[in-house]
């Protein structure tokens, strides 16, 4: 996932290195097997899909219209907030002054999916980034009877 204007310009870059690297591969190389060829083709253009996905994604999120990201569980947490963050026009620097810490203290934040964050730091971003959650918590209670 691209998480910052410096990672989308890397991306785009690399996306236009692999589009000219696949159209150069030479289908008539009397070296190649057309197994081969046909196997480095679908893998350039795989992970230049991906890399479509991934700009189409951020391009999307930096247009301003997601407002509602669904999240199934916790563990998807991380990845909304860094999603809510991009969709609000909100640099790493700018969330960083807004919770008073270092920029690159957000940028490991990210980088690690928020793993090493403590709970209250997690809820100083939750609010600044304004998110509210509309979401139930489950749990799996065993009947009376089993638990005696």
């Amino acid at each position: 996932m691209i998480q910052n204007e410096r990672q989308y310009k890397v991306t785009q870059t690399k996306l236009r290195e692999l589009e000219q690297a696949s159209a150069n591969i030479d289908l008539e190389d009397p070296s190649l097997h057309p197994r081969q060829i046909l196997s480095q083709k679908n893998s350039y253009n795989r992970v230049i899909g991906t890399l479509k996905q991934e700009i189409a994604e951020y391009e999307e999120l930096k247009s301003g219209r997601i407002a509602v990201f669904q999240i199934e569980s916790f563990n998807e947490l991380p990845t909304a907030l860094i999603k809510a963050r991009i969709a609000l026009g909100m640099t790493q620097k700018e969330l960083a002054e807004k919770i008073d810490t270092q920029e690159q203290q957000i940028q490991r934040y990210e980088a690690n999916h928020y793993h090493a964050i403590s709970f209250d730091r997690l809820m100083k971003i939750v609010g600044a980034l304004g998110i509210s959650f509309k979401h139930s918590v489950e749990i799996e209670i065993e009947p009376l009877e089993s638990l005696v």
